[in-house]
Formats: C-alpha cells, structure tokens, sequence
C-alpha cells in the first residue's frame, strides 16, 4: 500500500457501517463517472432523464439524499439550482444533435418551497430554439406536486467541430 491508502484506511477506522456505507456510495458514483458522461454531482444527485411530456417539454429527477441537504435538513439551494441546469443542458442535447456543449448564459431561479429527502421532478419546456441559443423555462415539483422552484434560462449551443 502506498502512502496515500494507509492515510484512508487510518481515517475510515473506527467509523460506523452507517458512515462506511455512506462513503463507498460516494466512491461508487465517483467511480461511475469514468464509464458514463455524467458528471460526479449527478450521480449524487441520482439525475435521470424521465422522457417526453408533450411538444417541447420534458421531465428529470433527482434523488435528496442526506449528502444533499444543508445544515437546516433542506436541499442546499445550489444543487437546486444544479438540477435545473443539467437538466436544460440534457435536453439541449436531445433537441439538436449538432451541440457539442451546452453552456449555460444565465439563469434566474426563484426559490419557492425548500426540497426535502425523497425524488424531485423537472419540467424543462423549450421557449425558443434558434441557430446559437435555446431559451429554457423549468419548475421542480416535489412528490407531492408542490411547485419548489422555477427558473428561466439561455444555452449557447457550441456546435460539433469538423475533425
């Protein structure tokens, strides 16, 4: 064992499995970003893509777990914010194969109703779809249908390179 290992195993004696099994979580969605394109947040967010819902909208979810919630028990605000954006990002991609990246020009969320433990839900409807920019209007339900959040944002779609 190298340097580096003896210090983790040092720092993971004496943990309870509670916090044991917490951690290899997190080493298990660490180690799945390297086979998928999803980055690490995403895979602790549990991000999915749930289809269609109708012309122009579309639907995600994501997993509050214990790790996501802030210091009151409440989902921190920016992983909030971070489900709305991946979930514009994703559905960029799935409008027009030709983006290459989908990057965030602004976004403005208005902070409704704080998320809890338990699955969130979000609507991404396509306002405007032009050359270079898509326009995003999104709202995050909880499983209750309670409205948490909504948000309105523009993507600069940068196009695929030719090779």
């Amino acid at each position: 064992m190298n340097h580096t290992m003896d210090e983790i195993v040092n720092e993971l004696k004496g943990l309870p499995d509670n916090e044991l099994t917490e951690i290899l979580g997190l080493i298990r969605a660490k180690r799945a970003t390297y086979h998928k394109p999803l980055a690490f947040v995403q895979e602790l967010m549990g991000f999915r893509y749930l289809g269609p819902v109708g012309e122009h909208h579309f639907q995600y979810e994501m997993r509050v777990t214990d790790d996501l919630l802030n210091r009151y028990g409440l989902l921190h605000g920016g992983l909030m914010t971070a489900f709305i954006d991946t979930a514009m990002a994703e559905t960029a991609f799935l409008i027009d194969q030709t983006v290459e990246r989908a990057l965030t020009l602004n976004m403005a969320v208005d902070f409704i109703r704080p998320g809890m433990l338990g699955v969130l839900t979000a609507d991404i409807h396509v306002v405007q779809n032009s050359k270079t920019i898509i326009v995003f209007q999104g709202s995050v339900m909880d499983t209750k249908e309670q409205l948490l959040a909504t948000a309105m944002s523009h993507f600069y779609k940068q196009p695929h390179r030719p090779s």
